[in-house]
């Protein structure tokens, strides 16, 4: 399987979205070596599902074909391999802390993860940012994620503390989200945006924000722990799957305007 999705639209309005994290497929190499009993919790659970109306709007979408857990993208190359899943580009325990192997990957699978999964997902990430600058003066690149424990608020914004877009870019997103009931905070501790946000954000060209969608706004209102997500409200998914719909229309209306 090609590592990595991208959809190019046919008339692209400067929006790029990536999904890093929206996969919980495993390489027949990481299936083999992972320790059966290992629970791969904390998946962005259902994101490319959520999100497939952006396939009718103008929206260039690059995501991850594989978990996190076989190597994060979202990570940069010398975070290595570790048990820390907020910096290791390739874990050695899940984000619960309980190994995944009986021993330490060798250095030759890591090395294999990171040129057949990792590098191919970067590559064409940088290669639809750079042709959409080819036609437009600025791009919008929305590092799309979901979580629980580090905030209650329904949305956090990322913008590495102002770093990774302007202060009127990330205005507008989040009125965008506000103007449809969400509650949303920026920068919240540990939601501040990842290695995508920051390593390809620089506001004169690229517009780069991350957003982080709550479990409890589009999975279930009720507690999340050590698990593999399976089941989900569907009513809930639903009803916020539509208002995203209306948060992305109305940034494409106004970010085509720019």
């Amino acid at each position: 399987m090609d590592p990595v999705y991208v959809r190019r639209a046919n008339q692209p309005c400067g929006i790029i979205v990536s999904i890093p994290h929206g996969s919980s497929r495993l390489t027949g190499e990481m299936d083999a070596n992972r320790r059966p009993d290992a629970i791969l919790a904390n998946s962005d659970w259902f994101l490319n599902e959520l999100y497939a109306f952006l396939h009718d709007l103008q929206a260039t979408i690059v995501s991850a074909n594989y978990s996190r857990y076989v190597i994060d993208v979202n990570r940069a190359v010398t975070g290595g391999s570790g048990n820390g899943y907020t910096t290791s580009l390739v874990y050695s325990a899940t984000t619960f802390g309980k190994a995944i192997y009986d021993s330490p990957l060798p250095a030759d699978v890591i090395a294999n993860r990171l040129d057949t999964v990792y590098k191919p997902f970067h590559r064409r990430l940088k290669e639809e940012i750079d042709a959409v600058l080819q036609t437009n003066r600025i791009a919008y690149l929305f590092d799309l994620h979901s979580f629980y424990i580090q905030s209650d608020a329904d949305v956090v914004l990322g913008t590495c503390a102002g770093r990774s877009c302007s202060g009127a870019f990330a205005q507008l997103v989040y009125e965008a989200f506000a103007s449809e009931g969400f509650v949303v905070k920026i920068d919240e501790p540990g939601l501040t945006g990842g290695y995508i946000t920051s390593h390809y954000g620089a506001p004169d060209r690229v517009e780069a924000i991350q957003i982080e969608l709550r479990y409890t706004a589009y999975i279930g209102k009720r507690a999340f722990g050590e698990e593999a997500v399976a089941a989900r409200d569907e009513s809930l998914f639903r009803e916020t799957q539509a208002r995203l719909l209306h948060v992305f229309r109305r940034l494409e209306r106004t970010l085509v305007r720019v």
